[in-house]
């Protein structure tokens, strides 16, 4: 790793990462009320940086937050950000990247804390070698998958197109998840029991050489998942949105988790039911090769290279 000395920006100015902190009289504290994206580096440089940006200033559209900073003076103190803590990363490595916004210290508690008149911003940065380092070698062997009893919370309540940090349901169906089958992945299903999403990813399936993607309505519309729609129109793969059922999944020919903090995991079992016998199938794999490409990396190769992974053997 290189220096851990790494600097965060805090409402309008740099501190020290271990500084960087919340006051527990700020509404996205006590309510939820603050909404955040989470984008990281490909090559060190960002990945679809604008689209992050883009989403989070809806985000704050939608949740009635001003953060005080027009995304230009945002985009420009994230690429800020990432030179000043670029000589703390390691060869080999990349950042993830964080952008955190809520309105600030609720009213009544504004005397309890200094520069309470402002809107909280925080924009910090990590190695991705940090990030859940026992996931990356399910790229290579696939990811089990359980759909939980939790359900995504619908969107006449919460809008999951909104990126918030109001996240009990993601937290419970892990928690269900790794009780049901440990080291699964979860996927959730919205009120009608369709397929929705997984917790911070979106979930893809192919079915006779068709990308099959959940209805946007009750899914966060991912930023990665966008990027692979579009690679698959380059690739003349046909793509389709459609109401997706468990028997969906169970059938399916291939699956995959796509975010973007690890790009893409195939799935090998949904509720031990196999999906697929090789890992990855040959249309995910053509994504993979296709996703690698555009970003200027092989994402699985630098994933084994920083957690001294073994190369992939034949899945059974």
């Amino acid at each position: 790793m290189g220096d851990s000395q790494r600097v965060a920006y805090l409402n309008g100015g740099w501190v020290p990462e271990t500084k960087s902190s919340v006051s527990v009289f700020d509404l996205g504290v006590l309510y939820g009320q603050m909404v955040f994206e989470f984008t990281r580096t490909y090559n060190r440089k960002p990945f679809r940086l604008v689209h992050h940006l883009q989403r989070l200033y809806n985000s704050m559209q939608v949740a009635d937050i001003d953060c005080g900073l027009t995304m230009d003076e945002m985009y420009d103190l994230t690429m800020e950000l990432l030179e000043r803590n670029m000589h703390t990363l390691a060869d080999g490595d990349d950042f993830g990247v964080w952008h955190n916004c809520s309105p600030g210290i609720q009213t009544q508690y504004q005397d309890m804390a200094p520069q309470s008149s402002r809107p909280t911003v925080t924009i910090n940065v990590w190695p991705i070698s940090l990030f859940k380092p026992d996931q990356w070698i399910h790229q290579s062997i696939g990811m089990d998958a359980v759909i939980t009893p939790q359900r995504t919370v619908p969107s006449k309540l919460i809008d999951p197109k909104v990126k918030n940090r109001s996240r009990m349901h993601y937290r419970m169906a892990e928690v269900q998840a790794a009780r049901i089958k440990p080291g699964s992945m979860a996927i959730l299903v919205d009120d009608d029991g369709h397929i929705s999403e997984g917790t911070s990813c979106n979930v893809m399936l192919v079915r006779d050489g068709t990308l099959v993607s959940p209805e946007p309505r009750n899914i966060l519309r991912g930023v990665t998942r966008g990027a692979i729609i579009d690679l698959a129109q380059a690739l003349e793969i046909p793509f389709v949105e459609t109401n997706l059922d468990p028997y969906d999944v169970y059938t399916a020919d291939e699956a995959f988790f796509c975010s973007t903090s690890f790009a893409i995991m195939p799935i090998r079992t949904v509720d031990d039911h196999r999906i697929s016998e090789g890992i990855p199938g040959p249309v995910t794999q053509r994504i993979i090769d296709a996703f690698s490409d555009d970003v200027g990396i092989d994402f699985i190769q630098q994933a084994r290279e920083l957690f001294d992974l073994p190369e992939p053997a034949l899945a059974h």
